[in-house]
């Protein structure tokens, strides 16, 4: 069962704002939504608003939920609270797909990005981006930098010889 968003798409996007979502992306919405029924539409939240992102946020129904839990656990008036609410709530729109697997984003959405006439999409675990292609490829280059940052000249350099697992949840 699909329940992590994977690869990369580049799809046209038309003078409406509508978009079709890659097919494998969408069973991981339909996966990773408890409400979801057969024959009904799987929920997805596209988040905006954050100005230190140059993408669209995408989330499942079930990540959605869990960031509204968290959200309603902080105190009320906090910074935190009031942050994350304009972040998740005022900024951030749950969109519905036609029976085709296509969205209308937003135009708040496509003018954060710069969005026109293609969207790259990208599997980013839990989640997916849209971004302007153009962005894409910056966010490319920068990986390639941190990568050679990180492999100091090593040509057989592993990313994943650094990385140290944390308990999760389930070990807890």
């Amino acid at each position: 069962m699909d329940r992590r968003f994977q690869g990369e798409s580049l799809n046209k996007v038309d003078g409406k704002g509508r978009v079709s979502i890659p097919v494998k992306f969408r069973r991981v919405l339909q996966n990773c939504d408890g409400e979801y029924q057969p024959g009904g539409a799987a929920r997805l939240y596209v988040a905006y608003g954050d100005p230190n992102k140059n993408y669209l946020e995408c989330l499942t129904g079930d990540a959605y939920d869990q960031i509204d839990k968290l959200i309603q656990s902080l105190q009320m008036g906090s910074k935190l609270r009031r942050a994350l609410s304009k972040l998740y709530y005022a900024k951030c729109d749950e969109i519905h797909l036609d029976d085709t697997g296509r969205m209308v984003l937003p135009q708040a959405a496509r003018d954060k990005i710069g969005l026109t006439e293609e969207a790259l999409f990208e599997g980013n675990g839990e989640k997916f981006h849209i971004m302007n292609p153009a962005q894409g490829d910056v966010e490319d280059d920068s990986i390639h930098a941190l990568l050679a940052e990180l492999g100091q000249g090593d040509a057989y350099f592993d990313p994943l010889s650094l990385a140290v697992p944390t308990a999760s949840a389930d070990e807890a």
